[in-house]
């Protein structure tokens, strides 16, 4: 564990010196627009903001889940299943083995979406993608080796797995869109909402109650925040169930207001 702790010690003070932000050298927020950093107020005024406080949570359905999961698999298989600790940890490496591919997966299949549905695409992939989730885990909680054995388990867990990973995708589908101007400041807190995830249902469920149970738990947390995509709306993107297409309402607006400037001309 020392080892580690000597590669940061030397790795962060070299980025730091030796580095640059940007391809051109020192990032600067004039390109955002702005005059001055990011404060504390920037971060509250965002959180603030019911989309971005509703995706902080989404988020940490699923990218806490795959830090809880990171965490326990291994001494889950060994103790629910009888499995030696090597054995047990390869099959937990099929968990994180799905980032290989899944998270891209849910990124393409909510790009594929706005193509066809636009915002309406990418809540619907994001919100089958959390629930899909939520219904993996329950059933991966309610195995054991009574019902179903360990590779109904290992099965169960890659198709968990794999929805985990596109919630993360999707989820980052729709965050440029939250407040735009602010997009650096939404990536960071939507992050940390998965970090905070890990935490309220490490204290909540896996501390309280045997594992098993506690994943049924921790698939109601999940289902919870799925369902709260129906709560989020955008003026001129839409809804769950309003298709809205950017392109073609912002040439309505320009149509309408030359028509009413014709108009005003034609009246004086």
């Amino acid at each position: 564990m020392a080892f580690p702790v000597m590669l940061y010690s030397c790795l962060v003070p070299w980025i730091y010196f030796c580095s640059q932000d940007t391809p051109t050298g020192k990032f600067d927020v004039r390109v955002l627009g702005k005059a001055k950093k990011a404060g504390f107020m920037d971060y509250v005024r965002v959180c603030s903001d019911f989309k971005v406080f509703l995706m902080i949570f989404q988020y940490s359905a699923c990218f806490g889940c795959e830090l809880i999961m990171n965490n326990i698999l291994a001494t889950h298989f060994h103790d629910e299943f009888g499995m030696g600790l090597v054995e047990s940890g390869f099959l937990a490496l099929s968990f994180g083995g799905m980032n290989l591919f899944a998270r891209s997966l849910g990124g393409i299949w909510s790009d594929w979406a706005n193509k066809r549905w636009h915002m309406t695409g990418r809540l619907w992939t994001h919100f089958i993608s959390l629930f899909g989730q939520a219904l993996a885990l329950f059933a991966f909680g309610c195995i054991d080796n009574e019902t179903g054995g360990v590779w109904v388990a290992l099965a169960t867990l890659i198709i968990f797995a794999i929805f985990v990973n596109m919630a993360e995708g999707t989820s980052y589908g729709i965050v440029p869109y939250m407040i735009p101007q602010e997009l650096a400041l939404v990536s960071a807190v939507v992050g940390a909402g998965g970090t905070l995830g890990a935490v309220i249902c490490s204290w909540s469920f896996y501390k309280n109650f045997d594992t098993l149970t506690a994943m049924k738990f921790h698939a109601g947390y999940v289902a919870f925040w799925a369902l709260t995509c129906f709560a989020m709306k955008w003026n001129h993107l839409g809804s769950m169930w309003q298709i809205r297409n950017p392109s073609t309402d912002n040439k309505a607006e320009s149509a309408e207001s030359s028509q009413r400037k014709d108009s005003d001309a034609s009246a004086i």
